[in-house]
């Protein structure tokens, strides 16, 4: 074989095992983007579904709205929820309030690791005793999440401007 050969073999042979390399490299980073739009995804539906939760609740069915919330909350934070749900519960029943409403847009704004904030915009309205029909209101939060096997739990929450 000539040394020409030889070159040629060797130069196919690497732009081979490069091309492999690259392939790999490229499969690799399309299956960690493929989990984050799935994180980003799962992150917001979670998200969403707790603000929704919390909007959408009334002094007639607190109980079972207050089940769902802690539900979908973190050990720690539902702790926080348990140590107000009473106090929620019997507000919301000597009010008479009647609330609902729904999530209008999220965006994750934060996605490290197992770690994600979630800003949701909701729109609803609220009757209570003090009111003579319902009255709208516009919310806006930052829910903070943590991914629990495989499930985000809502760690906590903030009503913001």
């Amino acid at each position: 074989m000539s040394a020409r050969r030889r070159y040629a073999v060797g130069a196919a042979g690497l732009l081979a095992v490069a091309l492999l390399v690259f392939a790999g490299q490229r499969a690799l980073a399309w299956q960690d983007e493929r989990g984050r739009v799935d994180d980003i995804a799962a992150a917001s539906a979670a998200a969403t579904s707790e603000v929704e939760g919390l909007i959408d609740i009334s002094g007639s069915t607190s109980d079972a709205d207050m089940k769902k919330l802690l539900a979908g909350a973190t050990a720690e934070f539902r702790k926080e929820l348990e140590a107000q749900a009473d106090r929620l519960t019997k507000a919301l029943a000597d009010n008479q309030v009647q609330a609902s409403g729904d999530a209008v847009s999220t965006g994750v704004v934060k996605l490290a690791g197992d770690r994600a904030t979630v800003i949701v915009a909701a729109a609803g309205t609220v009757q209570n005793k003090q009111t003579k029909a319902a009255e709208p209101r516009n919310y806006r939060l930052s829910v903070d999440l943590q991914k629990h096997d495989g499930d985000w739990l809502v760690a906590g929450l903030e009503f913001v401007a």
